[in-house]
């Protein structure tokens, strides 16, 4: 294989550990059998199992921002913020592992990284949250002094529903928690001054195909 082919069939292969088994599951020595090369191998494109969490994680960032930039399809501000929170919900039921990956596995800080170095401040997904907070400031749906602030406080209170769905902690239905999810955001929303006429997305944000089928609870994919 060419070295950039054998990268990322190893990234793949890990990231099917990652969905199978958590990212807990995840060795070199595991990937390198999966993949069919030796250990030794897989240093020559990762120097260490972290490296290779760390690639993983950068994945899944992308698929969650991918996830949430469907709502800049909305019309408007409101309706782009309230679509965020629904397409945050989709990629949480819809990719629980990798959702684990990001938000709910400790992993050691990498030796030399500076306190802060993979702050979320600064990702990609929490400057999207920051950004459609903004606009709705802008247009006079929301009153916040502080954008930033607000979205740290919308991203935690649906990280704690979300986190406490997938990890078991509610006894309820997918449909049940789905219609909790919307009220529980909405009535936080309203605290920052939403109106109850501002327009929103659709009611529900679209459902991968692997969510047809029944999840028996605690993270499955």
């Amino acid at each position: 294989m060419a070295k950039t082919a054998t990268r990322a069939r190893i990234l793949s292969e890990a990231q099917e550990v990652v969905t199978e088994q958590g990212a807990s599951a995840v060795t070199m020595r595991g990937v390198a059998a999966r993949v069919g090369v030796t250990p030794m191998a897989l240093y020559r494109h990762f120097p260490n199992r972290e490296a290779l969490l760390g690639a993983i994680v950068e994945e899944a960032q992308a698929t969650f921002l991918h996830h949430l930039q469907r709502a800049m399809a909305e019309p408007t501000a409101a309706a782009r913020l309230f679509a965020s929170g629904q397409q945050y919900l989709a990629f949480a039921l819809g990719h629980p592992r990798r959702y684990a990956v990001l938000f709910l596995d400790v992993r050691p800080q990498a030796p030399g990284a500076a306190p802060g170095d993979c702050a979320w401040q600064s990702a990609a997904t929490f400057r999207f949250l920051v950004d459609r907070i903004r606009d709705c400031a802008a247009e006079g749906v929301l009153r916040v002094d502080d954008p930033e602030e607000a979205a740290l406080t919308v991203w935690a209170h649906v990280h704690g529903l979300v986190s406490l769905y997938l990890t078991g902690k509610l006894a309820i239905g997918e449909a049940r928690f789905r219609a909790l999810y919307e009220r529980s955001i909405l009535g936080l929303v309203r605290a920052f001054g939403w109106p109850d006429t501002a327009p929103v997305a659709g009611r529900r944000a679209a459902e991968p195909a692997n969510l047809r089928r029944r999840r028996k609870g605690g993270l499955s994919r």
